[in-house]
């Protein structure tokens, strides 16, 4: 069975969200955006209160408040609600349909099953507590009052979807431990038949003699101890006992530990490797449990939801990426939340679901099927998602041109006071992509990241603000989303702005020459011309930037073209700065 979407009211930090899911979905978005807060809720209504109908399963600080007046007990009513459906006609097998036919619900136009599971909190002034009630929904989304006992449908349904959670707080140390949530099963199901371990305890015995034997003056130590028999009561006949090694099977259970080789041969307690590897191997045990407990303990139909927070910590940027790929094939429903690019960089674009806020509200941004050519998939693969994962996560994408504003603008942003990580934006060159960049604004609007492209005051840079026309949002403006330079280019923009002596001061005198034969008395090739050749002095347009972000501080800002000026402060504006 496959969980749908979850539509959250009320809870935490979101005050209304309708988030749908794939088999693999990676939530993403900044910090307090709500990844965490979806995934605890989906947690709450699958494994929360089964056996019982109502309960204060909610608490105070559940609550959404929306604004410094209000209180848990004056705030709207909590409603956390999961949809289940097939995919396709009959996917589900016969069990499911036949067990909890009482709670599906049919689509009669396209013959589907649904099952809609609420669980609702809110203040009961008459009893003065936070109460819990979950209630199964038809089409029209009224309650069913099925006459299969409401505990019991949660319970089948909690076995047909088994829900496995792991924070993103993880200690390898507690988890590999006799009590660790994962470990603890495997350890308790080891099971030996009474002769068997009787004739193991015995081994251990001879063992443990043989290794303390080994030193006579642990039998002092072992008389003197026994010396406290004198004090405080002990077994007379035989008080004191080393132990080299745990002598009963269930103890030597207890203590088993997880070594592995290094690269070198040396063998290490998993605790004592670096962080990232006790990261990994926690993941790795809670597949297996998942994956075991699943055979064991639940029904051949049951389809398992892995719920990850944050499965990159610690890990090597190379590991993040295999994980990435690995994430696809691991068994069941698979919900993750990440903060890396470098993991975003290994799942399919169509599985992000960005987590933002608009106004206070939360919304989520995706890519819808159909959206993109496979062409446009292709590009943004290549040019975003592949080799730079961590744009996804910007709040605000400029487009430029060329290689010149690549460079140089993020340098301006700066000096403006704009440092480009904490306003969180990136650039974007655009003038080899596909459609000459269209594909970045569809998937900036699909993901709701704001996005503002800035042209060149040439025929080519007129044509890319024309295209922007089909993308604007109702209410905006062209410029509010696209502006083109007064000139031809960035370098140009400079030049007329009072930089034209600083450009050809880099080009040698010869070259100079050279150039006035060459234009012939036309003024806009002999600028064109020695533009040129200054980026050729400085051997290409990165280091033609750099050299012109240091005469700028020199200058000062304010001698930055007004024109430019206005396009970062517009982006500022977007990013939200």
């Amino acid at each position: 069975m496959k969980l749908q979407d979850v539509t959250i009211k009320n809870f935490r930090g979101i005050r209304s969200l309708h988030l749908p899911f794939d088999t693999l979905t990676v939530l993403i978005g900044e910090n307090n955006t709500g990844k965490s807060t979806v995934l605890e809720a989906i947690r709450l209504v699958l494994t929360r209160g089964f056996g019982v109908r109502r309960d204060a399963r909610f608490t105070e600080y559940d609550f959404h408040l929306k604004d410094a007046t209000a209180t848990p007990q004056t705030a709207d009513p909590i409603s956390i609600t999961l949809h289940f459906a097939e995919d396709k006609e009959d996917e589900w097998p016969d069990t499911i349909a036949q067990q909890l036919d009482e709670v599906i619900q049919l689509d009669m136009e396209k013959g589907l099953k649904h099952i809609w599971l609420q669980a609702k909190g809110s203040y009961q002034a008459e009893s003065g507590s936070f109460e819990t009630t979950w209630a199964f929904w038809d089409n029209s989304g009224a309650e069913l009052r099925p006459r299969l006992n409401p505990t019991t449908a949660l319970n089948l349904l909690s076995r047909f979807v088994p829900l496995f959670f792991l924070s993103a707080i993880r200690d390898a140390s507690q988890e590999f431990g006799q009590r660790g949530q994962f470990w603890s099963g495997f350890l308790k199901s080891i099971q030996l038949p009474d002769t068997q371990r009787e004739e193991i305890e015995e081994m251990l015995r001879k063992v443990n003699a043989s290794v303390i034997g080994a030193n006579a003056g642990l039998n002092e130590v072992t008389k003197k101890i026994a010396d406290a028999g004198r004090l405080v009561p002990l077994d007379s006949a035989d008080p004191v006992v080393l132990e080299a090694i745990p002598t009963r099977v269930f103890d030597m259970v207890g203590k088993i530990q997880v070594h592995l080789k290094s690269s070198y041969g040396a063998k290490l307690p998993l605790y004592q490797h670096g962080e990232g590897t006790q990261s990994l191997a926690v993941l790795m045990l809670f597949q297996a449990f998942a994956a075991t407990t699943l055979t064991e303990a639940y029904l051949p139909e049951s389809m398992p939801i892995l719920a990850l927070e944050e499965p990159e910590a610690h890990l090597h940027p190379s590991a993040i990426r295999s994980l990435g790929s690995f994430l696809e094939k691991m068994t069941g429903q698979i919900i993750v939340t990440s903060h890396s690019g470098d993991l975003v960089s290994r799942v399919p674009v169509m599985a992000l679901r960005r987590l933002y806020k608009e106004k206070g509200e939360t919304e989520v941004g995706q890519v819808e099927n159909r959206t993109f050519t496979e062409r446009e998939l292709q590009e943004i693969d290549y040019s975003i998602r592949l080799a730079r994962g961590h744009y996804l996560f910007s709040r605000c994408w400029l487009l430029v041109e060329g290689e010149s504003d690549y460079h140089l603008m993020p340098l301006l942003f700066e000096m403006m006071g704009y440092v480009q990580d904490e306003l969180s934006f990136s650039v974007l060159e655009i003038s080899q992509a596909v459609g000459k960049g269209e594909p970045f604004i569809k998937l900036a609007n699909a993901l709701g990241i704001q996005w503002f492209l800035m042209a060149d005051g040439d025929e080519a840079g007129a044509d890319y603000v024309k295209r922007v026309n089909g993308y604007i949002m109702k209410g905006e403006k062209l410029s509010d989303r696209a502006r083109a330079l007064t000139h031809a280019d960035i370098e140009h923009e400079f030049w007329n702005n009072g930089y034209d002596d600083f450009i050809k001061k880099m080009v040698t005198d010869k070259r100079k020459k050279q150039i006035v034969a060459e234009a012939a008395g036309n003024d806009v090739k002999e600028t064109k011309l020695l533009i040129k050749a200054a980026i050729n002095q400085v051997e290409g347009k990165p280091a033609f930037a750099q050299a012109l972000a240091v005469e700028i501080r020199q200058r000062g800002v304010e001698t930055i073209p007004q024109s430019i000026q206005g396009i970062i402060s517009r982006v500022v504006q977007l990013a939200g700065g």
